[in-house]
Parts: C-alpha cells; structure tokens; sequence
C-alpha cells in the first residue's frame, strides 16, 4: 500500500507530493533517485537531486533547497513576481 499524498496549499496553490504511478515509470526515475512526483495545481514539475542532497526545478535553476515543498513555495513565488514583471511591461499592462 503506497502512502497518502503530501499536500500543501500557499497562496491559493497547492503543492502535492505522491509516490510515481506505475512499474515502468518507477524504474526509469528509480535511475534518478526520484520516487517522488512533485505537482504544483495539478501539474507534474520536474525536479532532481544534487550530489549533496539539495533539490532543484528543472524549471527554476535559481534557488536549491533541501525540502521539496520549500522548493516548490519558492517557484510559486518566482513566477508570482515573473508575472508581475511581465505585465508591468506589456504594453497597457501597468507601469
């Protein structure tokens, strides 16, 4: 029996931890020490694991943590302010 999904909600987004779906796909992240699928609203994020222990976003190379939902707060708020900025210089977006 695998165990419950680790769920989190930060600022209206929810962070889910759960153990990989299916013997095949078990085996091809097992090479990567990856027994965990990191979901941000739904949405699979790819993630992997330093030498050193720390955890990295495929997506957002910026920041390593050792605490996968730590990680994933932190992208919330990277694209949280990467928006932002994005609509500050669309033109009739803001400033």
């Amino acid at each position: 029996m695998e165990p419950e999904p680790e769920r989190h909600e930060y600022k209206g987004h929810r962070i889910e931890l759960r153990a990989r779906e299916g013997r095949e796909v078990r085996a091809r992240e097992a090479e990567r020490d990856e027994e965990l699928e990191l979901l941000i609203d739904d949405h699979p994020v790819r993630y992997g694991q330093l030498p050193d222990g720390l955890y990295f976003l495929y997506e957002y190379a910026y920041d390593w943590r050792d605490d996968l939902t730590d990680l994933a707060r932190r992208f919330i708020d990277y694209r949280e302010r990467a928006d932002e900025i994005r609509r500050e210089h669309t033109p009739g977006g803001g400033a």
